[in-house]
């Protein structure tokens, strides 16, 4: 695989490593948007986070715990920022980062985007039609 993540993962590119596990890697973020910005990344390919069986999506979530309060005692932020990725690199990743209120993402994604009119009603009745009736069994979430 040609991915930069997969090569990452496998000691092919240097990183500056600050976590690792059987399952996955923590690294600092090459363009960082505040110091200690770090991303998790799993070691097999994979793009797309609802592409990954549950018990993997566990594991993920807990290594990015993990490297979020490694995150919040280095830094001692207000929030540790979690935003889960894969698209310009086409490889899943978590990407935390502290933010501290007032900074230029601690109100992001809404702040950076023109105001919008959603109708909310419609967006739910939408997203419901999106899943299946094991995702949302009779009676929840409806």
């Amino acid at each position: 695989m040609d991915c930069v993540l997969c090569k990452v993962a496998r000691g092919e590119i240097p990183s500056r490593k600050i976590y690792e596990d059987e399952y996955c890697i923590g690294i600092l973020d090459l363009a960082p948007c505040a110091p200690g910005h770090c991303l998790v990344v799993p070691k097999g390919h994979v793009e797309k986070f609802y592409d990954l069986p549950d018990a993997e999506i566990t594991r993920l979530f807990a290594a990015a715990k993990k490297v979020a309060l490694m995150i919040k005692n280095a830094y001692s932020p207000d929030h540790v920022c979690m935003f889960i990725r894969g698209g310009r690199l086409p490889h899943l990743h978590v990407a935390l980062f502290p933010s501290t209120e007032g900074d230029g993402v601690s109100g992001f994604p809404q702040s950076n985007y023109p105001k919008q009119t959603v109708d909310l009603e419609e967006s739910a009745k939408r997203l419901h039609r999106g899943g299946s009736e094991e995702d949302f069994p009779r009676g929840t979430l409806r």
